[in-house]
């Protein structure tokens, strides 16, 4: 083998070990960054003939509220319900019954948008003389705002 021959077979040699090392700190420097879950408005769980009550400060039953289904939304924590209905219980008052064909619950559980054919239907006692009232939408407040 000539000596132009070695020195060529040399630097082909040389070339191909700094590309593979090229290629492989090339590839390790290049890491993609880590994939974020982002969160997008679907809904993360359903349940089935859903039920919630609420509770005031002195573990009094202060509403009941069932649905057909509920869809949770992880974003901003809020449900969409289908065919909701409302007991609503106050102290010297007989329940109050709310329908609806679906229904929004706020992200902190304490205000909900009932809409499609509400009725409401207040029942009568020696306090109120009861009765139905229909519309079309309906927002209640569950929980009492709080003052500061």
């Amino acid at each position: 083998m000539r000596m132009a021959e070695k020195i060529g077979l040399a630097l082909l040699l040389s070339v191909l070990g700094l590309v593979s090392l090229w290629l492989q700190f090339g590839i390790l420097e290049d890491t993609p960054p880590p994939l974020t879950k982002t969160l997008s408005h679907e809904p993360d769980y359903y349940v089935e003939n859903f039920t919630a009550i609420g509770m005031n400060e002195k573990n009094t039953r202060t509403y009941l509220l069932e649905a057909k289904r509920m869809a949770h939304y992880q974003d901003d924590n809020t449900a969409l319900l289908d065919v909701p209905h409302l007991i609503q219980y106050q102290k010297g008052l007989p329940p109050r019954h709310i329908y609806a064909e679906s229904g929004w619950l706020s992200g902190n559980g304490e205000e909900i948008l009932l809409t499609g054919n509400v009725r409401v239907i207040q029942g009568q006692n020696k306090n109120t003389t009861g009765g139905i009232q229909h519309s079309e939408k309906l927002r209640i407040y569950l929980e009492p705002k709080k003052s500061s």
